[in-house]
C-alpha cells in the first residue's frame, strides 16, 4: 500500500463503504486517509469518533487486500482526515486464482452505437461470456470482430446500480439461434472491481459449502428481486391514480 492508494472504507454501524486515498503513513503507528465528502457519507458520519472501528480494503496487482483498524483521531480543518491505527495483520485474496463461474445475469452489450439486451452465461475477474439471440444483434453484426471493443452492462443480485465494463471481444461463436460473446474486461474500476470480486467469491464460496449450482440459486434470487420490483412499481402506479381497475 503506498501514497495516494484508492481505499474502500466501512465505518462500525454502516454498510456503505465509502471511497478514501491514503494520505500519510507513520511506520507501525498509524495510517492518514482522507475523510470521505460529507454527502457521501450520509448516517455513516455519525460513525466517525475516537475508537470506532473502521474497515479498510483496497486493490493492488489483482489482489484485494482488507484489515481492520480503529480510528485514533480526526481533524477537520484545515483539510478532513482521519488517523487510524497501524494494521496489525493485513488479510488478502488472490483474484487470480478465481475460476469461471457458471451465471445468469440479465445483461447490455453495448457495440459501437447499438446496444443489444441478453445474457452473462459465465464471469470470472477476468471476463465474461455474453449470450444474446441472433436476431436481437443484426444491427451489430458488421462490429463483431476479434478484439473489437464491446461494453457489458449489468446487475448483480442485492446492488441497485447497474455495473458498466468495457472489454475486446475474443471469441465469437454463432448457431441457428444465438450468438456468443467471449469477453476479455480492459478497463475495470476499483468500485467496479471490488463488487465484482465479491460476487465470485460468493459464487464459489456457495457451491464449495452446499454443493449446490450456483447458478440455480441465481436465477432463483434474480427472479424474486425483478418479482419485488414488479410489486413496487405497480403499488407506486396505483398510488398515483394513474391506473385504474
Amino acid at each position: 500500500m503506498h501514497i495516494g492508494t484508492t481505499l474502500k472504507i466501512q465505518l462500525e454501524g454502516s454498510q456503505s463503504r465509502l471511497t478514501s486515498e491514503l494520505i500519510g503513513v507513520d511506520e507501525g503507528n498509524y495510517l492518514i486517509i482522507n475523510m470521505p465528502p460529507i454527502q457521501s457519507m450520509g448516517n455513516a458520519a455519525s460513525s466517525i469518533y475516537k475508537g470506532g472501528s473502521i474497515v479498510v480494503r483496497y486493490v493492488h496487482k489483482g489482489t484485494v487486500f482488507g484489515f481492520t483498524s480503529r480510528i485514533k483521531d480526526f481533524i477537520t480543518t484545515p483539510v478532513k482526515l482521519i488517523f487510524i491505527e497501524y494494521p496489525k495483520k493485513i488479510e488478502n485474496q488472490n483474484l487470480r486464482d478465481h475460476k469461471r463461474i457458471d451465471c445468469y445475469l440479465p445483461a447490455n452489450a453495448k457495440i459501437a452505437d447499438n446496444t443489444t439486451e441478453g445474457i452473462v452465461t459465465d464471469l470470472s475477474k477476468e471476463g465474461c461470456l455474453f449470450t444474446a439471440k441472433r436476431v436481437n444483434i443484426e444491427k451489430s453484426a458488421h462490429q463483431l470482430q476479434i478484439d473489437n471493443e464491446i461494453g457489458v452492462i449489468f446487475q448483480l443480485p442485492g446492488l441497485e446500480e447497474k455495473l458498466t465494463i468495457t472489454g475486446k471481444q475474443k471469441n465469437i461463436k454463432k448457431d441457428k439461434d444465438n450468438v456468443k460473446i467471449g469477453i476479455l474486461f480492459s478497463d475495470i474500476g476499483i468500485e467496479v472491481q471490488e463488487k465484482l470480486y465479491e460476487f465470485l467469491s460468493i459464487g464459489e464460496n456457495f457451491t464449495q459449502i452446499t454443493g449446490l449450482p450456483f447458478i440455480k440459486f441465481l436465477k432463483e434470487q434474480i427472479f424474486k428481486f425483478s418479482k419485488i420490483k414488479e410489486e413496487k412499481k405497480s403499488i407506486n402506479i396505483g398510488s398515483t391514480g394513474e391506473v385504474n381497475n
